[in-house]
């Protein structure tokens, strides 16, 4: 039982952030404004995987006021430090900042069908008791 509800609450935790991220992702897409920023540097974290690097990118608001954004996901083919980067976000509102890179805008939608996964894994593995 314990690793059914392990799988189950995974499944939620996905399923729920993947959903706040494709709402935000839309409104984004009807209410963003777009701006072009500065790849200013490269992160390095580390994963499971192994070590990801990411693209940060610096812009300029529509105030004036200078922000810098990390990329979603890892990978900084095409985004090279000192090269553009697309930036769309929504006035005022703190964090909704994203690199407007369109292969990476599946992101939301392929969580989501994960945090499914999760989920029905779990249910299964709860029902065959």
């Amino acid at each position: 039982m314990g690793l059914s509800v392990v799988f189950l609450l995974a499944g939620l935790g996905v399923i729920g952030w993947s959903v706040r991220e494709i709402a935000l992702v839309q409104r984004l897409r009807r209410e963003g404004v777009r701006t072009e920023g500065v790849v200013v540097r490269h992160r390095g974290e580390s994963a499971k995987e192994g070590p990801v690097t990411f693209a940060v990118v610096g812009f300029v608001d529509l105030h004036g006021l200078r922000h810098e954004v990390r990329a979603g996901s890892s990978g900084v083919r095409g985004l090279p430090v000192g090269g553009p980067a697309l930036v769309v976000y929504l006035p005022g509102v703190k964090g909704s900042a994203r690199v407007d890179v369109p292969s990476k805008r599946r992101v939301g939608l392929q969580s989501l069908v994960a945090g499914g996964v999760f989920l029905a894994v779990g249910v299964m593995l709860l029902l065959d008791r």
